[in-house]
């Protein structure tokens, strides 16, 4: 098969998608939202989640102060509440409010869960690490919570509350949507 070189700024592209998330933050009682793409296991024991945040964004603050995140994960009915998370500044304005999503309390941080997302990964600071233009936060599950509509283990993708976002870049989002299992091979 053959392979055209592509301009090394596109290897974050190749390895998209990922799922999407929504990382709520708060610092003195202020929360905050912002779209996240850059997001993804960094270990299983300790369970360890990275987050990669540029420094020029208000989540970044929030974060590297409070030494808190959630990542909420959200489910194509709310693509367009995602997008609008990831355009718009905190700075600017309440963006629960203009993107429709509702706050609630989470059980081990300060930072809220959003009731629209199908899963809840709240998550202390234990790691902050500087690679090129943003900052790597690593977080460690203090609580997790998912609906069991959307997952049971695996996301349930024949379901269309299990059906998760991927960024595929810029404005485009794909929705996981349908999963296969290998015959005769357990993993």
């Amino acid at each position: 098969m053959p392979k055209q070189a592509l301009d090394l700024r596109q290897a974050h592209r190749l390895l998209s998608p990922g799922p999407v998330t929504l990382l709520t933050s708060q610092y003195r009682g202020q929360p905050n939202v912002m779209t996240v793409a850059w997001a993804a296991p960094v270990s299983l024991d300790p369970s360890l989640i990275g987050v990669a945040i540029h420094p020029g964004r208000l989540t970044h603050e929030f974060v590297a102060k409070s030494e808190q995140f959630v990542l909420n994960v959200p489910h194509l009915e709310i693509i367009t509440a995602t997008h609008r998370c990831g355009i718009l500044s905190g700075r600017d304005g309440d963006k629960f409010a203009t993107a429709g999503l509702t706050m609630e309390l989470a059980t081990e941080v300060d930072p809220p869960l959003i009731a629209e997302c199908v899963a809840h990964i709240e998550c202390g600071v234990v790691e902050r690490v500087r690679l090129g233009d943003h900052d790597f936060f690593v977080g460690q599950p203090l609580a997790i919570s998912a609906d069991d509509q959307a997952f049971d283990g695996f996301w349930k993708t024949d379901d269309e509350v299990g059906h998760i976002l991927h960024h595929l870049g810029a404005d485009r989002y794909a929705a996981l949507a349908k999963s296969y299992r290998v015959k005769g091979e357990q993993g």
